[in-house]
C-alpha cells in the first residue's frame, strides 16, 4: 500500500503585484515547485495560500520561487499587522508620488504656457519618469528579467515611449511637449493607485475592526494579587478579573460574580446577555455590570474571535470558480496588448508615415490596457463580503461558498440546537409500576452522564439538582439516532427512543400513550430500561428559538424550499415544524440518512444547504453543496461547513444567502465592466476607427480611463458594504 503524502498549508505576504497578469506570474512560480499541490494569489489581500508536501519542499523554497519569479514574498505577520502593512503603507507610497507628481505636472504646464524653461522642462520631465514612474519602471525590469510582462511592463513602455519622444523634440526643436503627457498620464494612474489602495482599506477594515475589539492586556489573579499580563501569555485553567465597563480578554468561563455581557459583535444584537457563575464569555464582548472573575478557556491564538478573524482573512484571500476563467484570459493579455501595440505602431508609422501618430496611438494602447480591472473583479468583493460578514456574524470560510450560496434552491435543516435552543431541560418524569422517580431519573442519569448530547445533559442536571445518587458507569455505547447503552453494575441500561429498545426486544407498549401525549406537546420522551425492565419515561423539552419562524419565513421569502430532517420522533418534530412553518418534514432519521438525504435532493437536481450544529449533522453538512453551521454547535460540524452562524440565530442563514446573492451580482458586474472596457477603449486607442470617424483616444486620457477602471471596480465593491442583509 503506498504511502499518503502528508499535507501542509503555508501563507505568505506577495510584495510588488498590481495586476491579474502579476498574480498569474506567481501562481506559476509556486505551482511549478516541486512538492507544491495547489497554489492560489489574491490581488486583494496581496497573499498567497500554498499546499504542499512539507518532505519536499519547505517555506524557504516557496519564498525563493516567488522572488524568481519577480515579486518578493515573506511569511505574514498577524492578521492586524497584515491588514496595516498592505494599507497605510500603500497609502503613503501612492500618495507621496502623487504630490510630487501633480506639483511637477503644473511647473511643466506653466513653463509651456510662457512659452520659457526649455532645459527644466527636460529636467521636470526627467524626474517625473524616473520618480513618479520608478515603481513601474522597476517592476517591467524585474519582469523582463524572468522573461515576463506585466500591467508595469505596460505602463512603463507607455511612459518611456512618450518621455524619449519629449527628449528627441527637446533636441531638436527646443522644447518636449510630450513631457506634458508622461506627468499626466503618471498623475493619472498614480491617482489611481491611491484611490485603489484607500478602497481596498475600507474594505479591510471590518475584520481589522474585529481585530481591535481584544484587549492586549488581561487582569490575572494570582492569588491575592492581581496582575496586568500580555493576553498571548495568559494561558488555560488560569483565571481573569473582567471590571465593568472592560472588554474580554479571552474566552473564559465565570466562576463569580454575575451581570450583563454586550455581545454585540457576536450575535448582532444590542441587548446585553446575562451572565452569571457558570456562564461562557467571549473574547471581544464587554462587561457592562459587576467585576466578573472567570476561567480561561482557549488561550489568545484560540478563541472564537482570532478563529472569526483568521477564517475571514482566508475566506479573502480565497478564489471563486468565476475569478479562475478571468485569470485564464488574463494570461495572454499582456501578451497580446504588446502586439497590439507593435502592430498599431508600424501600421501608422509605416503606413501612414506618420510616425508622431503612430507613437502616440501605441503608447495609448500600451497604457489604457488594464487587466488591473479584471484582477480585482472577483477579489475586491470577496474581500467586502467576507469584512461585512464577518462583522455580522457570519463567517464565510471561503469565495466558492458565496458562489454557491447565491445558487442554492433548497434548505435543509436540524432541530436540536439550530431551530431550538440546544438547552434542553427535563419537564417531567413518568416512572412505571413500583419505579419511583427518583429511581428513573438517577438511573439515567448514571447512564448519560458519560454522553455529551444535550439531552444526557439536562437529565444529569435534573438528577444533581434533586441531589441524586449516581452510580459509576463502566462503558457507554453511542447508538446513533437512538440513544445510549451503558454497563452499570451487572446490569446493562438503556436510554433513548423505542426504536432502541425494540432491538433488546423490550416492549414499551405499556407506555405508548403517554409518549403520545408527550410528543404532542412538542417535547421529547426518553425511554429508560434497566436489564430487560422498563422503568418509564423522562420528559424533555428543547425549546424553540425566538428567531427561528422569522427565519424559516425569509428563507421562503427568497424563494428556498425549506426541509426539516431530525432523529427526533415523527410527532415531536412535526410539532416544532407546524410552529415554525415548515411543511415538509422527514423524522427519526439517522445521521448518515441525513446524509442520503441531502444525496437524494442533489440528484434531483437541487442545489442543497444543510444547516446544523451536531457532530451527527457533519456527513450531511460535509456532503451539502453548501454547509452552514450554528456556531455554538460542535467543532466537528462547523470544521465541516462552509459558512458558519458565529451566534446560535438561525437568522443568520438568510442574511448570508442575501449577501451572497448581492456578492455574485457585483462581481458579475465587476467582470462586465472589466473586459467591456478593454473590448470598447483598446480599439479606440489603436485608431482603428480615425479614418472613418476621426476618433481616437490620445495617451492621456486612455490613462484616466485606465485609472477609472480599477477604480470604478472597487467602488463598485464596497457598495457590499451597504446592502441590507434583513
Amino acid at each position: 500500500m503506498a504511502a499518503v503524502a502528508t499535507q501542509d498549508h503555508a501563507k505568505l505576504d506577495v510584495f510588488g503585484m498590481h495586476c491579474a497578469s502579476c498574480v498569474s506570474r506567481v501562481e506559476s512560480a509556486l505551482s511549478a515547485v516541486e512538492g507544491v499541490s495547489n497554489a492560489s494569489v489574491n490581488l486583494a489581500t496581496h497573499s498567497a495560500s500554498v499546499d504542499f508536501d512539507p518532505a519536499r519542499v519547505n517555506i524557504g523554497q516557496l519564498i525563493d520561487a516567488v522572488d524568481r519569479s519577480g515579486y518578493r514574498a515573506a511569511l505574514p505577520a498577524t492578521a492586524g499587522e497584515r491588514a496595516e502593512s498592505h494599507g497605510q503603507d500603500e497609502i503613503a507610497r501612492w500618495r507621496r508620488r502623487l504630490i510630487v507628481g501633480t506639483v511637477l505636472l503644473a511647473a511643466i504646464m506653466l513653463l509651456h504656457a510662457v512659452g520659457r524653461g526649455a532645459v527644466v522642462d527636460l529636467l521636470l520631465g526627467t524626474i517625473l519618469e524616473f520618480y513618479v514612474g520608478w515603481p513601474f519602471l522597476r517592476g517591467a525590469a524585474k519582469r523582463l528579467r524572468y522573461m515576463s510582462a506585466d500591467m508595469d511592463t505596460l505602463v512603463a513602455l507607455g511612459t518611456g515611449a512618450a518621455w524619449l519622444q519629449g527628449v528627441v523634440d527637446w533636441a531638436r526643436h527646443g522644447h518636449g511637449p510630450t513631457f506634458m503627457d508622461v506627468g499626466m498620464i503618471l498623475v493619472f494612474i498614480t491617482l489611481g493607485r491611491l484611490l485603489e489602495a484607500r478602497a481596498k482599506s475600507r474594505a479591510s477594515r471590518a475584520v481589522s475592526g474585529l481585530i481591535d475589539l481584544a484587549p492586549n492586556e488581561a487582569s490575572v489573579v494570582d492569588g491575592q494579587d492581581i496582575h496586568q499580563v500580555p493576553v498571548d501569555r495568559v494561558e488555560r485553567g488560569q483565571r481573569i478579573i473582567v471590571r465593568p465597563g472592560q472588554r474580554v480578554p479571552l474566552d473564559a468561563r465565570v466562576v463569580s460574580g454575575s451581570g450583563e455581557v454586550d455581545e454585540s459583535w457576536l450575535s448582532g444584537e444590542s441587548l446585553p446577555v446575562e451572565k452569571q457563575p457558570g456562564s461562557q464569555i467571549f473574547a471581544g464582548t464587554i462587561n457592562g455590570g459587576a467585576a466578573l472573575t472567570a476561567e480561561v478557556l482557549k488561550s489568545a491564538g484560540d478563541t472564537l474571535l482570532a478563529r472569526v478573524v483568521e477564517l475571514a482573512w482566508q475566506a479573502q484571500a480565497s478564489k471563486a470558480d468565476v475569478q479562475r476563467l478571468a485569470d485564464r484570459v488574463v494570461a495572454w493579455f499582456v501578451p497580446a496588448v504588446l502586439v497590439i501595440a507593435l502592430t498599431t505602431l508600424l501600421a501608422w508609422g509605416l503606413a501612414g508615415s506618420d510616425w508622431t501618430m503612430a507613437i502616440s496611438s501605441a503608447v495609448a494602447v500600451l497604457i489604457v490596457a488594464c487587466p488591473c480591472a479584471m484582477g480585482l473583479a472577483t477579489p475586491m468583493a470577496v474581500l467586502v463580503a467576507s469584512g461585512r460578514g464577518a462583522a455580522s456574524g457570519i463567517l464565510i470560510k471561503n469565495a466558492q461558498a458565496l458562489e454557491t450560496a447565491a445558487r442554492l434552491t433548497t434548505v435543509v435543516l436540524d432541530k436540536t440546537g439550530t431551530l431550538t435552543t440546544g438547552r434542553p431541560r427535563v419537564v417531567a418524569v413518568r416512572p412505571l409500576d413500583e419505579t419511583t422517580a427518583d429511581e428513573l431519573l438517577s438511573v439515567a442519569a448514571a447512564a448519560e452522564r458519560l454522553s455529551n448530547h444535550p439531552f444526557a445533559k439536562a437529565v444529569v442536571e435534573a438528577a444533581q439538582s434533586r441531589l441524586l445518587w449516581l452510580a459509576e458507569a463502566e462503558s457507554l455505547i453511542v447508538e446513533p439516532g437512538a440513544g445510549v447503552r451503558a454497563k452499570i453494575g451487572d446490569n446493562t441500561v438503556l436510554v433513548g427512543s423505542e426504536r432502541l429498545l425494540e432491538r433488546e426486544k423490550i416492549d414499551g407498549a405499556t407506555m405508548t400513550a403517554e409518549l403520545q401525549r408527550i410528543r404532542e406537546h412538542g417535547q421529547t420522551p426518553l425511554l429508560v430500561a434497566r436489564g430487560a425492565r422498563l422503568l418509564g419515561a423522562i420528559a424533555v423539552a428543547d425549546t424553540i428559538a425566538p428567531q427561528s419562524a422569522a427565519a424559516i419565513a425569509a428563507l421562503k421569502a427568497l424563494g428556498l424550499d425549506v426541509m426539516l430532517v431530525s432523529g427526533d420522533h415523527a410527532t415531536t418534530v412535526g410539532a416544532v415544524a407546524r410552529e415554525v412553518g415548515i411543511s415538509t418534514v422527514r423524522a427519526q432519521v439517522r445521521p448518515d440518512e441525513k446524509q442520503a438525504i441531502v444525496r437524494q435532493l442533489q440528484a434531483g437536481g437541487k442545489r442543497v444547504a444543510m444547516v446544523g450544529d451536531g457532530i451527527n449533522d457533519a456527513p450531511a453538512l460535509a456532503a451539502a453543496d453548501l454547509g452552514i453551521a450554528i456556531g455554538a454547535g460542535a467543532d466537528v460540524a462547523i470544521e465541516s461547513a462552509d459558512i458558519v452562524l458565529v451566534a446560535a440565530d438561525l437568522g443568520g442563514a438568510p442574511r448570508a444567502i442575501r449577501l451572497a446573492r448581492a456578492a455574485v451580482q457585483i462581481i458579475k458586474q465587476n467582470l462586465a465592466w472589466a473586459f467591456g472596457y478593454n473590448m470598447l477603449l483598446l480599439p479606440l486607442a489603436a485608431g482603428v476607427v480615425y479614418p472613418w470617424l476621426e476618433i481616437r483616444l490620445p495617451p492621456v486620457a486612455a490613462a484616466a480611463a485606465m485609472a477609472a477602471s480599477s477604480v470604478s471596480v472597487v467602488l463598485n465593491s464596497l457598495r457590499l458594504r451597504r446592502v441590507r442583509l434583513d
